[in-house]
């Protein structure tokens, strides 16, 4: 007597292909949201550092009635004193570097708590060396003034090169700035803090492939941006 078999073939429902496909959508969610809050903690953390340095140079004047790094008095060896005339530059005419001493003072008066060392005139400026570093990767705070309206600013910045000079600044002319952030994130946080404009109020776009005029060039997807945070006392 001749068996007939038949070969049953096994595949997935389409109950079973939903379920992958909602899997696969939840776990990609679940990658660009993991993103997304990385990204928006980095700008926070941006925002809360620019206010602490902010509240920390309003403590130093408070205490002394001069700015940090620009005080006439030593009040640490060593102590390279500033000129006392309310500006924070990042090198003054006398080509001593405020900037640089601005965070030693702070340091030596309790206002801030940072591990960093001090190497000052013609020094490259880079995280941890001349100034405190950022949560944002490779990026640390500087302190300048402008001289059109003898402002004082913290900004965010990558690496500097070697200067020496009152000629060499960071808010001024040509910038010794490097790249921290791209267009759109500080886009992001002068809207949040400041009226989203990168060359107005109190938090400006610094380098000039950021700007567009008084916009931010959002365009560009690359790191562009020094971000500049006024300090000044009667402001903060």
């Amino acid at each position: 007597m001749k068996k007939n078999y038949t070969s049953k073939k096994s595949a997935f429902s389409l109950i079973e292909l939903s379920i992958v496909l909602i899997i696969i959508g939840l776990l990609i969610a679940g990658i660009t949201g993991g993103a997304s809050l990385i990204k928006s903690s980095e700008l926070r953390s941006v925002i809360g550092e620019a206010r602490g340095y902010a509240v920390a140079v309003n403590a130093f004047f408070t205490q002394y009635d001069a700015y940090p790094g620009d005080y006439s008095t030593a009040i640490s060896s060593p102590d390279n004193v500033g000129n006392q005339n309310s500006r924070v530059e990042f090198f003054n005419a006398s080509s001593i570097n405020e900037g640089a001493e601005a965070w030693r003072d702070l340091r030596t008066s309790g206002a801030i708590d940072n591990t960093l060392t001090i190497l000052g005139v013609s020094t490259a400026q880079s995280p941890t060396i001349n100034f405190p570093g950022s949560k944002t990767k490779s990026n640390g705070w500087v302190f300048d003034s402008t001289t059109s309206d003898q402002k004082n600013w913290v900004i965010l910045t990558g690496s500097t090169t070697s200067v020496s000079d009152a000629t060499n600044t960071i808010v001024n002319g040509t910038s010794r700035a490097s790249a921290a952030l791209i267009p759109t994130d500080a886009l992001s946080i002068d809207a949040k803090t400041d009226d989203g404009r990168s060359t107005t109020g109190r938090v400006l776009g610094v380098i000039s492939a950021c700007i567009t005029g008084t916009a931010y060039q959002v365009a560009t997807t690359t790191r562009a941006c020094a971000l500049a945070f006024n300090v000044d006392v009667n402001n903060s």
